[in-house]
């Protein structure tokens, strides 16, 4: 490995070990209690009430973070979204952890709920999990749904005892869960925030009341959040200050922090609202991240991360490159993927590169 990818990949543990202490111990100490998140303090509610109605259309969107049950986090995975008690834990491909007591439940993104061997610990009493569709029969928009969740239809597939296991075309993913919360969580299927902003069509006019700004020749809007100006990458976790904008001019290279490396417990890890924007000399090797997926809009080549839509840690976050076309890349972008996407995708919408 060159020093270059080693560098990468130290600022890319930076971001994953997220620095998150405070929500973790507020989560812990009693924001989102353990009672909250236990099984048995979680009463069973009819699908009406949880979001599906007897006919099979939605009764109640759960997109936007405030109508998910009060206590509960959502989890993304490209274009779903579950949400889950906040104590539980968010199992990837890129992180497994063994619960510690207070976790009551996990919840497996891009992958089966599976335990690693040799990780010491096994499966909660409660399990849920969002991976991708897999085989989508053909035709199978003509079958009579087994339900329809906020308006994505979804289809029944064989599960294992106690579980419920479903196919949502719609998303190009599969979900399941087992346990005591399994249908209630199941009811909060969602599209995720990074779908909303990624999807085809006008994002829609910029509020009066949010701020237009230029920083490494790139042209946007924003909320009139904290703005926070710095001259190197010195952060962990996600590279947001939540409600911030962070502009970043990198011309010293990024420092090398000692991140702590939190729990995973869904709380932790929801996206919070804000963006950072990095340029200068040492922006590339300060983001770390390869790109791919380029699209041109507004006269600004903008190319996605190749972590986007993974799950885990990275889902919180939107991290893509923006340039003129056939030049070399202006400015960086990390954007908040928080609530049900519209004020995210509002920002992204703005973006254009003015002309010279």
């Amino acid at each position: 490995m060159t020093g270059n990818e080693q560098d990468a990949q130290r600022i890319r543990h930076g971001r994953r070990a997220v620095a998150v202490a405070a929500a973790v111990a507020a989560a812990v100490l009693g924001s989102v209690s353990s009672a909250l998140a236990s099984p048995s303090a979680m009463p069973a509610a009819s699908s009406a009430a949880a979001g599906i109605s007897r006919t099979g259309q939605a009764t109640s969107p759960l997109a936007d973070g405030s109508r998910i049950p009060a206590g509960w986090a959502p989890v993304p995975y490209r274009r779903a979204q579950l949400s889950v008690p906040g104590l539980w834990l968010v199992e990837s491909p890129q992180q497994f952890w063994c619960g510690p007591p207070q976790s009551h439940g996990m919840i497996f993104v891009g992958s089966r709920p599976v335990v690693p061997k040799g990780a010491g610990c096994g499966l909660t009493a409660s399990v849920a999990w969002i991976r991708p569709a897999g085989h989508i029969p053909p035709g199978i928009s003509r079958r009579t749904p087994a339900a329809v969740i906020h308006g994505i239809p979804v289809y029944r597939l064989p599960g294992g005892t106690d579980s419920v296991l479903y196919l949502a075309p719609d998303l190009g993913v599969r979900v399941g869960a087992r346990g005591p919360l399994a249908k209630r969580v199941l009811a909060t299927l969602t599209r995720s925030p990074l779908s909303v902003v990624l999807r085809r069509g006008p994002a829609g006019a910029v509020p009066a009341s949010w701020i237009w700004r230029q920083f490494g020749g790139v042209r946007f809007a924003t909320p009139r959040w904290h703005l926070q100006r710095e001259n190197q990458w010195a952060t962990c976790g996600t590279g947001l200050v939540p409600r911030s904008l962070l502009l970043i001019d990198a011309t010293r290279p990024p420092a090398y922090l000692p991140c702590p490396a939190p729990i995973p417990f869904a709380v932790a890890e929801q996206a919070q609202p804000g963006l950072t924007v990095v340029t200068g000399k040492y922006a590339a090797k300060s983001v770390g991240e390869d790109f791919a997926r380029c699209q041109a809009r507004r006269g600004a080549r903008i190319c996605l991360s190749t972590i986007t839509g993974q799950g885990g840690f990275a889902s919180g976050v939107l991290i893509f490159s923006v340039s003129r076309p056939h030049e070399h890349v202006s400015a960086f972008f990390l954007l908040g993927l928080s609530g049900s996407g519209t004020l995210p995708r509002t920002i992204f919408g703005s973006i254009s590169v003015p002309r010279h």
